[in-house]
C-alpha cells in the first residue's frame, strides 16, 4: 500500500549535519534532490497541479539548513 514503506534511516542522524526542518521539506543531498526532480517530471507528465507545486517548492525556496549558522 502507498505510503505505508517503512522511512528510510536519516543519514545526518549522529553527524551534526543539519537538516531542513521547513514544513515542505527540501532535499539535503544529491539523492534526495533526483529524488524531488522525479517527482516533478512525474507531476508535469501527468498534469498533476499539486504534484508540480509540492515539487517547486521544495527545489525553489531556501532552506535555512542550507546556510551555515554564524556565531555573533
Amino acid at each position: 500500500m502507498a505510503g505505508t514503506e517503512e522511512a528510510s534511516p536519516n543519514p545526518a542522524e549522529g553527524t551534526g549535519e543539519r537538516r531542513c526542518a521547513c514544513v515542505i521539506a527540501h532535499p539535503q543531498d544529491d539523492g534526495e534532490r533526483s529524488r524531488v526532480q522525479a517527482a516533478l517530471d512525474n507531476g508535469l507528465a501527468t498534469n498533476d497541479a499539486h504534484g508540480v507545486f509540492v515539487a517547486c517548492m521544495q527545489l525553489l525556496q531556501p532552506c535555512p539548513a542550507r546556510y551555515e549558522v554564524v556565531a555573533r
